[in-house]
C-alpha cells in the first residue's frame, strides 16, 4: 500500500514510521526535509531502544520511508494529513490529491475540527476519515475515529488498516469540535485553570493530583464504571452539590503564565516515554 504524509511535523513523522513499520510505502511531504530526516530517526531510535520492533525491521522500516519537499498526487492508497489547525491550509493541499488518486482513503488528523467540512472542501468527503491520533503517536495505542460522512466500508478500512498497525480504533460517532479526547482534555483543563487562580492550589499540585488521583484510578477504570463502583446514587447527590460550582469559563486565559518550559522538558518528556513504552510492551505481550 502507497501511503503520503502530508504534512510531516513532529506527529506526522511518527505516523508515517508506524505505517512504514507496518510494511508499507510512506512517502513524508515537508518542506524542511532535513528536519524531516531528524524526526524520523528519532521516531525510529524510540521504537528500537524501547523494543518496540527488532532493530531488524527498523531498518526495513527505513527503506520503505521517503521524504519529499514535492510530490506527484496521483497513484495513492492512503493520504493521512498532519497538517496545523487551519482548515483551508489543509483542504487546499489535499484537494489536488484527492482529485488526482480518486481511490484513496483521506485521513485527516486534525484535533479539533470538523472532519465533514474538510471532506467537502477537499471534494471527497465520502472518503474523508478522520483519525486523530494522541501524541506520541508512537506509544499511545488509541486513535480516535471519526467517520463524518464517509461511507460505512471505508469506515471499515480505516479501522482495519489502523489493527493492522497495532492500534486501538475508539469510533466517534458524531463530528463534533474536538471529538472526545479534546473535549475531555480542555474539560479538565478549564477547572485546573480556575483551582489555580482562585488560589485554591498551585500548578505543582493540580498536576500531582491529575497524575497520582485521577490518573492512577482512570488507568483501570473510567468514569462511568466508576459512578457504578461509587453508588449512582452518591454521584447524583454530590454532582448536584458541585456542578453549579465548577468552571464555566468560555475562553482560556493565557496559560503560558503557569507554564515553566524554560528547562528540564527533555527529562520529562524522556520519561514519560519510557513509561508508555513500557506499558505498550506490556500490552502487546498479553
Amino acid at each position: 500500500m502507497r501511503v503520503l504524509v502530508v504534512g510531516a511535523g513532529l506527529m506526522g513523522a511518527q505516523i508515517g514510521c508506524e505505517y512504514a513499520l507496518g510494511g508499507h510505502v510512506v512517502t513524508l511531504s515537508a518542506r524542511d526535509a532535513g528536519r524531516v530526516e531528524e524526526r524520523v530517526a528519532r521516531a525510529l531510535a524510540t521504537v528500537a531502544e524501547h523494543g518496540l520492533a527488532t532493530r531488524d525491521d527498523v531498518v526495513s522500516a527505513r527503506s520503505r520511508l521517503e521524504i519529499e519537499t514535492a510530490y506527484d498526487p496521483a497513484g495513492w492508497d492512503v493520504v493521512v494529513e498532519s497538517l496545523p489547525e487551519q482548515l483551508e491550509l489543509k483542504a487546499e493541499l489535499l484537494g489536488p490529491v484527492a482529485a488526482a488518486s480518486p481511490a484513496a482513503i483521506i485521513a485527516s488528523n486534525t484535533s479539533s475540527l470538523s472532519v465533514r467540512a474538510l471532506g467537502e472542501l477537499a471534494g471527497a468527503p465520502e472518503r474523508t476519515v478522520g483519525t486523530h491520533y494522541w501524541n506520541p503517536p508512537l506509544l499511545m495505542p488509541l486513535v480516535e475515529v471519526v467517520p463524518a460522512t464517509a461511507d460505512g466500508a471505508v469506515v471499515e478500512r480505516v479501522v482495519e488498516i489502523l489493527e493492522t498497525l497495532g492500534k486501538r480504533a475508539v469510533l466517534v460517532e458524531r463530528d463534533v469540535p474536538g471529538f472526545i479526547w479534546n473535549r475531555l482534555q480542555f474539560a479538565l483543563l478549564r477547572e485546573c485553570v480556575w483551582l489555580v487562580e482562585n488560589e485554591v492550589a498551585t500548578p505543582e499540585t493540580v498536576d500531582e493530583v491529575v497524575r497520582q488521583g485521577l490518573a492512577r484510578r482512570w488507568r483501570h477504570v473510567g468514569p462511568f464504571q466508576a459512578i457504578a463502583l461509587g453508588g449512582v446514587d452518591t454521584w447524583n447527590r454530590a454532582g448536584a452539590n458541585l456542578v453549579p460550582e465548577l468552571s464555566r469559563a468560555e475562553q482560556l486565559p493565557d496559560l503560558h503564565r503557569w507554564t515553566d518550559d524554560s528547562g528540564g522538558l527533555a527529562e520529562v518528556a524522556a520519561a514519560r516515554d519510557r513509561a508508555l513504552a513500557r506499558e505498550l510492551v506490556v500490552e502487546r505481550n498479553a
